[in-house]
């Protein structure tokens, strides 16, 4: 007995070891633009000693904005204070380390076994590769694990401490990542709508006097914390009043999705399947379960799966809660599956693991699918020059400088895509990838994303634009459209100042 309980406190802790490597060579080194914007937001809370609820980056006067991560970005801004860039990404290393053995922990304790709670979890983290980085994002992940094992747990110990730790994650998700805090909610949905038909199937079968009959496929349950559940549910929704920022978190998601921001943003777009081999194969992998075994699927899981499904189809983004969720509805399929066909699955499978080849097998694997990750990056800058102008903003400073121009007056043309690193270096931007704050959904009458867009996208001629908005200098990728029509037609009004292998710069004369 003693040997078996010290062979599976070996497992767990290589386990662990091995899940911190994998997760470590996922993390990218080169940051995302959102993080430039989240460290200077980050610093003007803490100078500025609060929430002011106004933009103090762009060169536009008196819009409004509602700092929808202002923990997390005043978090990110104390670590790069401490350790600059470096310390931003060892601290996305270190998150994406605990999303990594949350996933696991949460699998182990609801599915009951350890070796294919460890498939999953690498299957997991593989598929959410492209989602971690320097952004809220990642913690609310974390707690979007933690916030279904404490579903899970409340259900059916009705421990208190379970209904606290719900009213704790929702707290920090609407000051963390306001706009996920909605979708808070909705891993309660399943779980209400599975209580409530099989509370419509037993009152029927009371009524004339049968039992509730479980499916072939389908199992339903009654869980005795459900009453709990709900009243959390009913507490947490008035958790979005404890932030600073008044009602946002009520109406942040819904503002936005009003808007045609979502429409002209990558990761809000909806979800082409056909382009999405991993995420296909993951679909494929449940059907073939559900059809082709006698695993029968909980009730509130099949909603869960068909719901973030859906949501994962109409915005790919959400492909990231589908995985993080439903990694542990597919471990629960596999393994029921699994033990009946074979008993003991678990422990056969745990003891060849934790023989000596096992242990040098596994160990083998992980360390070169982390070699094969990790490679290359190796060569990477914490910064992609190719992305962002970091050598001509060193140039736009020093020009403004030795030319006496103060920057407060410049109005500035630039692109979305790195505008928060103009905003970082302290450059006065036209527009960032804060999109919200740039749409008349967050700041009444105010058109600046639309006329990016219809600008940089060529819908109609951009000079009425630049005349609109008394533009004084601009800063283009080299090979932008407008770029390509200012060149080759040699248009008047725009003098070059500066060019490099990525960027160009120009002041207007007229």
């Amino acid at each position: 007995m003693k040997k078996e309980v010290n062979k599976r406190v070996f497992f767990e802790i290589l386990t662990i070891i091995l899940i911190a490597l994998f997760c470590i060579s996922l993390t990218p080194k080169t940051l995302q633009n959102d993080t430039f914007y989240t460290i200077k937001i980050g610093e003007h809370i803490i100078q500025e000693k609060g929430i002011d609820m106004k933009d103090p980056f762009s060169w536009h006067e008196n819009l409004e904005y509602t700092y929808p991560h202002w923990l997390y970005d005043v978090m990110i801004y104390s670590i790069y204070n401490l350790d600059g860039m470096t310390g931003i990404y060892i601290s996305t290393c270190i998150f994406s380390i605990i999303l990594g053995i949350t996933i696991y922990k949460v699998n182990e304790k609801l599915v009951k076994n350890k070796v294919l709670s460890f498939v999953i979890t690498i299957g997991a983290m593989y598929l959410l590769k492209d989602f971690i980085t320097a952004r809220a994002q990642l913690v609310t992940f974390i707690l979007f694990e933690l916030e279904l094992f404490c579903i899970e747990r409340l259900l059916d110990t009705c421990k208190k401490r379970y209904g606290i730790g719900l009213i704790i994650i929702s707290i920090l998700m609407a000051n963390l990542h306001v706009a996920v805090w909605p979708f808070f909610f909705v891993l309660y949905l399943p779980y209400i709508a599975e209580f409530i038909i099989y509370c419509i199937e037993e009152h029927m079968a009371k009524k004339f006097g049968k039992e509730v009959k479980q499916g072939d496929k389908l199992e339903m349950q009654k869980r005795p914390g459900m009453k709990y559940l709900i009243i959390v549910m009913i507490i947490c929704a008035l958790t979005g009043l404890l932030t600073p920022l008044g009602t946002t978190p009520y109406t942040y998601l819904y503002k936005t999705m009003q808007g045609n921001t979502t429409q002209n943003i990558n990761e809000h777009l909806p979800m082409t399947l056909i382009n999405e081999d991993n995420i296909l194969c993951v679909l494929i992998i449940f059907l073939a379960v559900l059809i082709f075994t006698k695993a029968k699927i909980r009730l509130c899981d099949l909603f869960m799966l068909c719901g973030l499904t859906f949501l994962m189809l109409m915005t790919q983004r959400q492909a990231s809660i589908f995985v993080i969720i439903c990694s542990v509805i597919l471990n629960r399929l596999i393994y029921s599956w699994i033990t009946s066909q074979v008993k003991d699955f678990d422990d056969r499978v745990l003891n060849f693991a934790m023989n000596g080849f096992g242990v040098f097998m596994l160990s083998s694997v992980i360390i070169m699918f982390c070699m094969y990750f990790i490679k290359p990056k190796l060569n990477q800058t914490y910064i992609d020059e190719n992305t962002y102008p970091v050598k001509m903003s060193d140039w736009i400073l020093e020009y403004f400088e030795r030319e006496q121009i103060d920057l407060s007056e410049v109005r500035l043309f630039n692109e979305y895509n790195y505008g928060s690193y103009l905003l970082f270096r302290g450059i006065p931007v036209f527009i960032d990838s804060r999109c919200d704050l740039y749409a008349p959904e967050y700041n009444p009458g105010v058109s600046i994303f639309d006329d990016f867009i219809a600008s940089s996208n060529l819908n109609d001629w951009f000079e009425i634009r630049l005349a609109k908005y008394n533009i004084t200098h601009m800063i283009l990728y080299k090979d932008s459209k407008m770029n390509m029509i200012i060149e080759r037609g040699n248009l008047d009004g725009y003098k070059l100042l500066k060019q490099d292998e990525n960027f160009v710069f120009y002041e207007i004369t007229d």
